[in-house]
């Protein structure tokens, strides 16, 4: 049988883009399984079977479970924050509004597992000192993109230049981290706001940071 020429081989970009798709592919699964059955639960064997590729391929690129994770933190934590900074067609104050009324969920299975994930990768950063530092990267990744939104509001008189931009910030992770925290915590005598009321209070709470009238 013939050997196949050097142009039926994949070329190396073929083979990179064949290994990032799997990449992804992973790292997705991992989000969602971590952030169903949180980081102690959660076992490779599911992420591999969940992401459709074997245990090796994942140990291939992680040599433990905390790197899969932290690696999965990474990848989901500033990623819906990407996602709307990214829409041009948005205005900064907008942006944020949209941001705020995806807090309680109501999106897709990945919009929820980003979530939850990087609550417990909050959760997970108290337990062990050693996950600290790469949680707060993660977080602060997400906050480098939410600053260049305020700031882009500020630059459009749509967000009151004389509020600190590390505060409108610190506000938003911290309602974001809280909402998903409070959401957990079902069943509860005082059920969850609908979308449409949570969208409501979001959007007057952006308009409240906007230029001063007086």
């Amino acid at each position: 049988m013939q050997a196949p020429s050097a142009s039926d081989a994949p070329s190396s970009t073929e083979a990179r883009r064949s290994s990032d798709v799997s990449t992804e592919r992973i790292l997705d699964a991992a989000a969602l399984v971590f952030g169903e059955k949180g980081y102690e639960a959660a076992r490779v064997a599911d992420i591999a079977r969940r992401s459709g590729l074997t245990t090796g391929a994942l140990y291939a690129r992680w040599l433990t479970k905390q790197e899969l994770f932290l690696a999965a933190v990474e990848q989901r934590g500033s990623t819906r924050t990407e996602v709307v900074s990214g829409q041009a067609e948005l205005s900064a104050a907008r942006k944020l509004a949209e941001l705020g009324s995806g807090l309680l969920g109501g999106g897709d299975d990945s919009d929820d597992a980003a979530r939850n994930l990087m609550l417990e990768a909050c959760v997970m950063a108290r337990r062990d000192s050693s996950l600290s530092a790469d949680v707060a990267q993660s977080l602060d990744v997400e906050a480098a993109v939410l600053a260049e939104v305020v700031s882009q509001g500020k630059a459009a008189d749509e967000i009151d230049a004389s509020l600190s931009t590390e505060a409108i910030v610190f506000a938003c992770q911290a309602l974001g981290l809280g909402a998903r925290l409070a959401a957990a915590a079902e069943p509860r005598e005082v059920g969850l706001p609908s979308v449409e009321d949570w969208r409501e209070l979001m959007t007057r709470f952006v308009d409240s940071i906007g230029p001063s009238q007086s």
